[in-house]
């Protein structure tokens, strides 16, 4: 059996599951988990039945939060061709560039940064930005690009106002 084949029935057992609990779903659901786990058929297809690229899911997580936060570079750029926002804030205060930071995926947050997103957003309540969430995970190599897009820390931030 295929990967495709074998995440389709993931999701449909996990609709049919999720259902039969009474818990509330939707095809933003299923499309967030489908870009978690990478599996750009199935992105693709609830992109064309018509569903939004920055549909969230009831925790305020769009499908480019999950694909930031695993490094899927092929599906963050299928959902960025679809017009995902890459500046779309979920429910903790992060952007994507956060998700990606926090794991330390060089390649997605030049990517992201690339697509517009804002290197100086503060993330939620913790007030950090992605350069000081970087410097605290000990990601060196991100560090440099965000610094290198003008990316700064908080303090930076409040000094130059």
């Amino acid at each position: 059996m295929t990967n495709y084949r074998i995440m389709k029935n993931l999701i449909i057992f996990m609709f049919t599951v999720l259902v039969c609990l009474g818990c509330k779903t939707s095809k933003a659901v299923l499309m967030h988990q489908a870009a978690f786990y990478g599996d750009a058929k199935v992105v693709q297809e609830y992109l064309n039945s018509g569903l939004d690229p920055n549909s969230m899911t009831l925790s305020g997580t769009t499908s480019l939060h999950s694909a930031a936060y695993r490094g899927n570079a092929n599906i963050i750029e299928l959902l960025l061709k679809n017009g995902a926002n890459p500046n779309m804030v979920d429910g903790r205060g992060w952007i994507p560039l956060h998700q990606a930071v926090d794991q330390g995926h060089v390649g997605v947050v030049d990517m992201l940064i690339q697509s517009g997103s804002n290197v100086n957003a503060v993330m939620g309540a913790s007030g950090y930005t992605a350069l000081d969430w970087s410097v605290i995970r000990q990601w060196p190599k991100v560090s440099d690009l965000i610094r290198k897009h003008g990316g700064k820390k908080i303090t930076e931030l409040h000094l130059s106002q």
